[in-house]
């Protein structure tokens, strides 16, 4: 308490005395320094910081003029979260033990590839600078972010833990969807609708959501995410409580997901269900996965219910393949290919229209519009580096299917590690439209979910020991 009290009369102190730009920076400096002995101190505050930051820090940039791009504070944050919690755990070296596990190992080896990555020449230079900025995003955060979840995972109890803080965050982010909705935006949030988001966001058939995400696309896809993690992970928590926290996350995503506007966001809980179905080892909820997901696709193909909603008509449009944005992505993708089959490492990370001049052969192909995180893969890394990314994916999530599978035995564990890898399989498909795999929120609670997939084994094992023997 004599700390706190210190700290707090400094900031008082500094606030009247200097001039009004410098307290603002060194009353900072005490709560900075308490922070930062807190987060030593207590591992799960490093998480929930390392989860607030990356739920809330690319909407709290519309309100704040930083000095330094986003991604650069990010990574000072991120840093420092993964510093402290190497040094916290440095005196026990069983704490490392699970970092090398088979999720890690296709991690490091996609970032080895994106590493070989900036010798790439094709336009005619090394574009270092783009390949820096880039390659982070692309591969390193996931690199370790795996790191961070597999030292401080060291109890089951995590999982459950990690759902209610993603819960609690995923009910701010649709609460946040509703006042922009039935309130309409704030000043700033009206500003950028009205400028970088017009052509996406104020469409002939309404308008789309976004929340606190970078845009809609992005919002309705994380919301398909949280949808299809806490609705399967609900069918096995035998906590009723918890199960109704589940479930009311799980509607409140749906909800998110309809008034994003995100047609691609569809495809989240279409393929997360389907890979579910796969993975069931209960019949009577397999079979009911699979009815709900057939009735659903069939009811939004095949009629017209609902029409009368804005909202699940657009919906209805993810299955016209005549639909007018989406034949304009294949004729892009026509275009590249002509390009592309000259670089097949690609143009080079990060690499924009930025970075090379008008008269440059591959202009084109830098200023193409990617529309979608595997088409900006090949783009980037070329036919060589899709053929490495889709390779190691498809092995990921086949060795994930086997984990839960064959090696975990107890439903209290398998049920949300399944929920975690159908959600992010459908994250994986819904990227073919558009771009949200790396983005902010999706990637990093993309490569935790992975991470605790892959940690499953371990997870089972303690829950063995302190339940005795699994009863499926």
């Amino acid at each position: 308490m004599t700390f706190w009290a210190i700290a707090i009369l400094l900031c008082i102190y500094t606030a009247i005395q200097f001039e009004p730009t410098i307290p603002i920076i060194l009353s900072f400096i005490p709560l900075i320094l308490i922070l930062i002995y807190l987060c030593i101190k207590k591992e799960y505050l490093v998480l929930i910081i390392f989860a607030a930051v990356n739920y809330f820090i690319m909407g709290i940039s519309r309100y704040i003029t930083i000095p330094i791009p986003i991604s650069v504070l990010f990574d000072i944050i991120f840093g420092f979260i993964f510093a402290t919690t190497l040094l916290r755990n440095l005196e026990n070296k069983d704490n490392f033990r699970n970092i090398f596990n088979l999720y890690f190992a296709f991690t490091m080896i996609w970032f080895l590839y994106c590493t070989i990555n900036v010798a790439n020449n094709a336009t005619g230079t090394i574009h270092f600078s783009a390949w820096l900025g880039n390659v982070r995003v692309v591969a390193l955060y996931a690199v370790i972010t795996s790191i961070i979840i597999s030292i401080s995972a060291k109890k089951y109890q995590f999982v459950h833990w990690f759902l209610m803080l993603w819960g609690i965050l995923t009910l701010l982010a649709v609460a946040k969807g509703y006042m922009q909705k039935n309130h309409g935006f704030d000043s700033a949030e009206l500003i950028w609708v009205l400028t970088r988001g017009a052509n996406t966001h104020l469409l002939r058939t309404g308008i789309r959501y976004f929340s606190f995400f970078t845009d809609a696309a992005n919002y309705g896809c994380g919301m398909g995410l949280s949808l299809v993690v806490f609705f399967l992970s609900s069918f096995y928590t035998k906590n009723k409580y918890l199960r109704i926290f589940y479930l009311i996350v799980a509607a409140g995503a749906g909800y998110g997901l309809l008034i994003s506007g995100t047609r691609a966001a569809m495809a989240v809980p279409i393929a997360g269900l389907g890979l579910f179905v796969f993975l069931c080892k209960n019949w009577k909820i397999g079979l009911s996965s699979a009815f709900i997901l057939i009735f659903g696709v069939l009811i939004l193909k095949y009629t017209e219910i609902g029409d009368g909603n804005r909202l699940i008509r657009r919906m209805r449009t993810v299955f016209d393949t005549e639909d007018a944005s989406l034949q304009v992505r294949f004729h892009n993708q026509r275009a590249l290919k002509a390009y592309m089959s000259e670089i097949p490492f690609g143009i080079g990370l990060g690499v924009d229209r930025e970075e090379i001049s008008p008269q440059n052969k591959y202009y084109f192909v830098a200023t193409c519009p990617p529309d979608s995180e595997l088409v900006y893969i090949w783009i980037h890394t070329g036919k060589v580096g899709l053929i490495v990314y889709l390779v190691l994916q498809v092995l990921m999530y086949i060795c994930g299917c086997c984990i839960l599978l064959f090696r975990v035995r107890n439903p209290e564990i398998r049920g949300p590690l399944t929920g975690m890898l159908c959600g992010t399989a459908g994250m994986l498909v819904a990227s073919y439209a558009n771009q949200i795999y790396f983005q902010f929120p999706n990637g990093p609670l993309i490569y935790t979910c992975l991470t605790l997939v892959f940690l499953a084994p371990y997870f089972d094992k303690q829950y063995s020991e302190a339940h005795g023997r699994p009863t499926d």
